[in-house]
């Protein structure tokens, strides 16, 4: 009663009379009107920082290079790793003067599209300044695209021996044990990788510096631009951590512009951290028991690889590993039997039982 007469005395009668739902409505109101202003603030800061980013004013707070990283061979599972993840990084090398390779293991033939998407590779790696002599694509039969494809890690590190040797790398850079998504296929390039490192280190050998790309949980993965500040200060003052900034936005856009088969993921490329900032962390070797031997695959490497064709204009370029492809798939059919995954799980296995009878042997010294 006392309230129903406050409000006619205040609010009035009739169509001047307060809303039934009044509380409601405000609330909405309210609501909408933070959300835009928190889209607002963020379509700001992320102006900001693509300005900042462009022109190099930001270097003080994000730049923490790998030193010396000389000739640099990145490497991928698919066409379009190279963009949505490693853009950044290639952008930033070539800014610092190095040399950039990049060495695709599959052309992402999942769904039928491999010969469409190499191509579509070939003028990424362009929009991203790599020439053609420095770009490698393959098509093996033992490293497949697909979710259910495991690859043999022993094989895939003589692939990258092979690489390394050939291009005289000094710097691997590639995904981490997580594959920043989870894909199977980017964890086998970490796997491989380090598994050559191990065994390059085991020999005794030169071997180039191993760097794996941070993968970072949701909530940072998709903050875009605003992870830049926390990945400066997580990179700074440590020799195994290093940090770039993407140099050419544009040449990024023009890059992921060409993978036209794949623009679906458009969007989740631009709301991510990779588009801006990559943070990478030096792979450690395989802890080894250093009595059991331990050979460097160099079965790729007796495999020839063949330079990049100059394409002849009107001809859109074609894959520079067509003889090496050839050769690796007749090599893998005359394989012996102890190259199949089942024994190379029983191998692993017996390595870990032996590591573990170490472990508790040391452990009642």
């Amino acid at each position: 009663m006392l309230l129903d007469k406050y409000s006619e005395t205040k609010w009035g009668t009739g169509k001047d009379k307060l809303p039934e739902n009044w509380m409601q409505r405000t609330t909405q109101q309210i609501k909408r009107n933070r959300c835009r202003t928190a889209g607002l603030c963020l379509l700001l800061v992320a102006a900001a920082g693509i300005v900042l980013l462009s022109s190099g004013g930001a270097n003080w707070l994000t730049d923490a290079p790998i030193k010396q990283p000389g000739r640099v061979l990145v490497v991928t599972a698919h066409p379009d790793d190279e963009v949505i993840f490693f853009a950044t990084t290639i952008t930033a090398l070539h800014a610092s003067g190095s040399e950039v390779f990049l060495l695709c293991l599959t052309d992402g033939d999942a769904h039928g599209l491999g010969q469409q998407r190499e191509e579509e590779l070939w003028e990424a790696a362009k929009a991203l300044g790599i020439d053609g002599e420095h770009l490698t694509i393959l098509n093996d039969i033992r490293i497949q695209d697909g979710h259910h494809e495991i690859w043999e890690q022993e094989y895939v590190a003589g692939i990258v021996g092979a690489e390394v040797e050939r291009r005289d790398i000094e710097t691997i850079v590639t995904f981490d044990s997580a594959g920043v998504t989870g894909h199977v296929n980017h964890e086998g390039c970490y796997n491989g990788v380090r598994y050559y490192l191990t065994a390059c280190r085991r020999q005794g050998v030169d071997c180039p510096a191993g760097w794996s790309l941070t993968t970072t949980e949701d909530l940072r993965t998709y903050s875009s631009l605003l992870d830049v500040v926390p990945s400066a200060l997580e990179s700074r003052g440590s020799a195994n951590a290093a940090m770039y900034t993407n140099h050419d936005l544009y040449g990024m856009y023009k890059a992921m512009s060409a993978h036209k088969s794949q623009s679906r993921w458009w969007k989740h490329v631009l709301l991510t951290r990779y588009t801006f900032v990559n943070t990478l962390r030096r792979i450690t070797p395989l802890v080894l028991d250093w009595t059991v031997p331990m050979p460097l695959p160099d079965l790729a490497r007796k495999l020839p690889v063949t330079g990049a064709p100059s394409p002849q204009v009107g001809q859109v370029p074609r894959k520079t590993t067509s003889d090496a492809i050839a050769a690796r798939q007749l090599a893998s059919q005359a394989l012996p039997r102890h190259h199949d995954m089942s024994e190379a799980a029983n191998r692993r296995g017996k390595f870990m039982a032996r590591l573990s009878r170490r472990v508790v042997k040391n452990s009642l010294l």
